[in-house]
């Protein structure tokens, strides 16, 4: 497990990730936890992917596709992230989402979308979808999707974002 988790905080895993980075390895730092459960964990899980995104950004020079970057589980953003919620999903989580993403374009760095359930890819593709197509992330190209291969929707998921990375230009 030491060579997927680096750390129990972003600091120590930023630490421990130093000479892989030096030797041009690259890495997407993610959060453990599925979901959040409560309002108050969702906000726990907002400060702290948005502290991650500072710490990581301290690492990032240049070029997006040389920085480090964050995966992002939607799931953490909200509780009761499932499409019977979909309208509370675009009016909260969305906000919340693009802050972030917005604060990793500003530093360059990779930003995420960390595979859920199939049965939240619905869901999921429609908030990616209002993430990519926001006109103040053009001529960014940081933004990216983590696919489940095995599962039986992957190619529909990704002939979808094949047509969104068109449909947008990124």
């Amino acid at each position: 497990g030491n060579q997927f988790v680096l750390g129990q905080t972003i600091e120590q895993a930023i630490k421990r990730g130093r000479a892989e980075l030096r030797e041009g390895f690259l890495y997407s730092y993610d959060m453990l936890g599925e979901a959040a459960r409560t309002d108050e964990d969702a906000k726990r899980y907002f400060d702290s992917y948005s502290n991650a995104i500072d710490s990581i950004a301290k690492a990032c020079k240049g070029d997006v596709r040389k920085n480090p970057g964050i995966s992002v589980k939607l799931s953490a953003l909200l509780a009761r992230y499932e499409y019977g919620n979909k309208e509370r999903v675009m009016n909260e989580l969305l906000p919340r989402a693009k802050e972030l993403v917005k604060k990793a374009a500003a530093a360059n760095m990779g930003f995420n979308i960390d595979a859920e359930e199939q049965d939240r890819l619905d869901l999921s593709l429609d908030v990616i979808e209002a993430l990519v197509a926001d006109p103040e992330l053009a001529g960014w190209y940081g933004f990216g999707v983590v696919v489940q291969a095995y599962g039986t929707r992957s190619a529909f998921a990704l002939d979808c974002l094949y047509g969104l990375a068109e449909k947008y230009d990124r």
